[in-house]
């Protein structure tokens, strides 16, 4: 049995299970629906990082000072929303679903609101900040989002289902009805929530958030400076990036600080003609496992150029390249899609943990060079990028890091552009039979 077929008999079945879970397909159709804001967002964090030196003096001498800054905006209004734009769509999806109140998809949001800090107070006790100029909308709190829309929707849906509700008369308008429905499932699922606030408040953790982040993050200090240490921190990245969570942010959060220490003191040795030591780096994970975005989804890409028959992965494929050139690739995790997919799952971790293996054996036996701590954008495309850090050797061990991506993504490939291939064939029939009769 050939490794496609193994791989379509054990793990077709198990997507078919996720397919029919309520609360996974609303998650993922949540995140296909932000599928316009990814694109356009990954437009303007292409204009802001663009990797050229003196980029940013050449725009600001065209444009004028601070110019290129203002578009920030347009990141601020697709990717800094994440969070509030999964919880408003995730939650209207499963609203739906479980045919609820209306009123009852706008409570997620009120209830995120809750969560946030309330204030920021100094060691004197003055609060210099409100409630919500400290709200976090980005990714980086999009498991806080997630939990709070299930666990609130859950417990509305709950209550209505148990005539926790107000019945108006039947000479009312069905609008009003409706909306007097969810009163009491609101007023009660916002006590649960202020409770929950209030516990919270009296623990070291002060909010639900920051307990969430110290207890993902905390264990991640202890790792340290190892090949162990980054293939559980890569593991970890796109095991988030899976249920939608940013893992990079999460993630470099925890490791970054040690990464850019480990590049810095690679940038002395080189500075003072010393041979670089660090394997680890900040450039080791940018320049090696990232090609085309986490996951390395540049060789995906590839793999579907080559092989794939489907309208759907072909438009995407064409729509995605140019911001994975970039190593932009939300419109390949999002559009294909790699969140919720448990095919896509497998090549998505396997790839960046056998390509850290892979770069970090070679770099120790010494046949290339440890990065030189030089600094670089993590958008410079594949090859610029290795020749910009360790010379045509980086070249070469990108290439080879390449064609390995490609041959591990490329039966999962084959597998989803034969069920895509199913599902076309069945749209095209659908309508023929709609079609009249001449």
């Amino acid at each position: 049995m050939s490794i496609t077929s193994l791989l379509e008999q054990k793990m077709l079945p198990l997507a078919e299970k996720i397919s029919s879970n309520i609360y996974l397909t609303a998650l993922k159709n949540a995140f296909i629906a932000l599928i316009p804001f990814l694109i356009v967002g990954s437009f303007f964090v292409l204009l802001t990082n663009f990797p050229v030196n003196g980029y940013h003096e050449f725009m600001s001498s065209l444009l004028g000072e601070g110019v290129l800054d203002k578009l920030n905006y347009g990141i601020n209004a697709s990717y800094g929303l994440m969070t509030l734009l999964v919880i408003i769509t995730f939650s209207k999806e499963l609203v739906e679903k479980l045919n609820l109140s209306q009123s009852s998809a706008i409570l997620p949001v009120a209830i995120f609101f809750l969560m946030s800090p309330g204030h920021i107070t100094t060691g004197s006790g003055e609060i210099v900040a409100d409630a919500y100029a400290l709200l976090d909308f980005s990714s980086e709190s999009m498991f806080l989002g997630i939990i709070v829309t299930v666990v609130t929707i859950k417990v509305v849906q709950f209550l209505e289902n148990r005539a926790f509700t107000i019945k108006m008369p039947a000479s009312v308008p069905p609008e009003i009805a409706r909306s007097f429905k969810s009163l009491v499932p609101i007023f009660l699922v916002l006590l649960f929530w202020i409770i929950v606030k209030v516990l919270f408040e009296n623990t070291p953790f002060g909010t639900p958030g920051k307990f969430i982040s110290v207890m993902l993050q905390q264990p991640l200090l202890y790792l340290g400076n190892s090949l162990l240490s980054q293939l559980i921190a890569e593991m970890m990245i796109s095991f988030f990036w899976f249920f939608g969570i940013h893992g990079d942010s999460i993630m470099t959060s925890v490791m970054g600080p040690i990464w850019q220490t480990l590049s810095a003191q690679n940038l002395a040795q080189t500075q003072a003609g010393l041979v670089a030591t660090n394997i680890i780096t900040q450039q080791f994970r940018d320049v090696y496992l990232i090609a085309g975005g986490t996951g390395f989804t540049g060789a995906l890409l590839i793999s579907i150029f080559m092989v794939a028959k489907s309208t759907r992965l072909k438009q995407l494929s064409r729509l995605a390249a140019p911001a994975a050139i970039f190593n932009i690739n939300e419109p390949v995790i999002f559009g294909l899609p790699i969140v919720l997919n448990p095919l896509m799952l497998i090549p998505f971790i396997i790839t960046p943990m056998v390509l850290c293996t892979v770069t970090y054996v070679v770099i120790a036996f010494g046949w290339v060079p440890p990065t030189s701590g030089i600094s670089i954008p993590w958008t410079t495309p594949i090859f610029i990028s290795g020749f910009l850090t360790t010379g045509i050797s980086g070249i070469v061990l990108q290439a080879a890091n390449l064609v390995i991506a490609t041959a591990i993504y490329t039966p999962f490939v084959k597998i989803l552009d034969k069920q895509y291939l199913h599902e076309e064939s069945q749209s095209e029939n659908a309508m023929g039979e709609m079609q009249p009769q001449q």
